[in-house]
């Protein structure tokens, strides 16, 4: 029977976009940043202000009346790179026809918007779930962080997508005794370290704002946050983030950065088990070379150790990053890769 494509622009449709992943993960198994009413919530603009900048289509494949793929095709008005299109929230059996079928959908209607060039998977926008599990699927899925079954990688090879980006997550153990770089490390002059406060949301989202924009201006994939973003990102933090583990760096009253972890596994009865993925971190560039990052994570294992959290890891760090890799994950954490996300890229103009 063949396979037809078609956009989604009806309940039915998203409804058929919706269950998608149940033809490819067993019952039981779908991952948690695939399943849930989050799904949904991610294509209501009420709930997602993202979509406030992002215009986007829906496609589902179909064999018959059965769906066999889903992909979304999105770009970001805020984008800096402004003929750059995306696809994400792709799903597929395993049939190299329906994956090149959904990615020439995606890659039709970016063209029709003006883009040159699809990257992906990258859920609406970069500042969403980004990249395909590759390597390390033998580690438990998490919200949020992507997952996908093995044989993806082989499908979009064979579609002709080439390799963009990668992103490594890399694993973390809390040492038994905190690392003399660490002990050493002072606060330099004006500097104020504290968790951040979920009882001033519109402040605190100002300063997330502020410190998103300008430390990661530079990192691949980059796209600005706006406030209503960042309000929503803080709140969607408050029931499982203890305030410890979201730090807010100023110097003298100035916003100069953060370090968000965010936890994987509650600590047990003994207390020091806990399990945390170091998921954002920045310093404002005006702000470098001063040692902060230093006694910003001589105060995080503090926290971690008070906390019970000495394990996880330091998720999705763009290969490109070397400042990050060479200063703080080698030094502190050893280097080792874990998890491997692939970007890809097609060229549409």
């Amino acid at each position: 029977m063949p396979y037809t494509v078609t956009r989604v622009n009806n309940p039915a449709a998203m409804q058929a976009f919706m269950q998608m992943p149940r033809a490819v993960y067993r019952e039981g198994t779908i991952p948690p940043a695939t399943a849930g009413s989050a799904n949904w919530m991610r294509f209501t603009p009420l709930a997602n202000p993202t979509l406030q900048h992002v215009r986007f289509a829906n496609f589902v494949a179909l064999e018959g009346a059965r769906p066999v793929g889903r992909i979304t095709a999105s770009y970001d008005l805020l984008n800096p790179r402004t003929g750059e299109g995306f696809w994400g929230c792709f799903e597929c059996v395993d049939r190299p026809q329906v994956a090149k079928l959904l990615l020439d959908a995606a890659a039709g209607w970016l063209q029709e918007q003006g883009k040159t060039v699809m990257v992906g998977p990258a859920t609406l926008n970069t500042n969403q779930q980004v990249g395909l599990l590759v390597e390390g699927f033998q580690y438990e899925p998490q919200e949020e962080i992507p997952y996908n079954p093995p044989y993806y990688k082989d499908l979009l090879t064979e579609t002709g997508l080439e390799k963009l980006h990668d992103l490594e997550c890399f694993e973390w153990h809390l040492p038994e005794k905190m690392p003399v770089k660490l002990r050493d490390a002072a606060a330099p002059s004006g500097m104020v370290i504290r968790p951040v406060n979920y009882q001033a949301l519109n402040q605190e989202a100002r300063i997330v704002m502020e410190v998103h924009n300008k430390s990661m201006s530079g990192i691949w994939g980059f796209i600005p946050m706006t406030i209503e973003e960042a309000g929503g990102f803080l709140f969607s933090l408050t029931a499982n983030v203890p305030p410890e583990l979201f730090l807010i760096i100023e110097m003298n009253g100035e916003p100069a950065g953060m370090l968000l972890s965010i936890p994987i596994k509650r600590p047990g009865t003994n207390k020091n088990d806990g399990l945390i993925r170091l998921a954002i971190g920045g310093i404002v560039p005006k702000f470098h070379h001063r040692g902060i990052h230093w006694f910003v994570l001589k105060v995080f294992y503090e926290h971690c150790r008070r906390l019970g959290y000495t394990m996880g890891e330091a998720s999705q760090v763009a290969e490109s990053n070397d400042v990050v890799k060479r200063k703080i994950i080698k030094p502190m954490f050893g280097g080792k890769v874990i998890k491997l996300y692939r970007v890809y890229t097609r060229d549409i103009g």
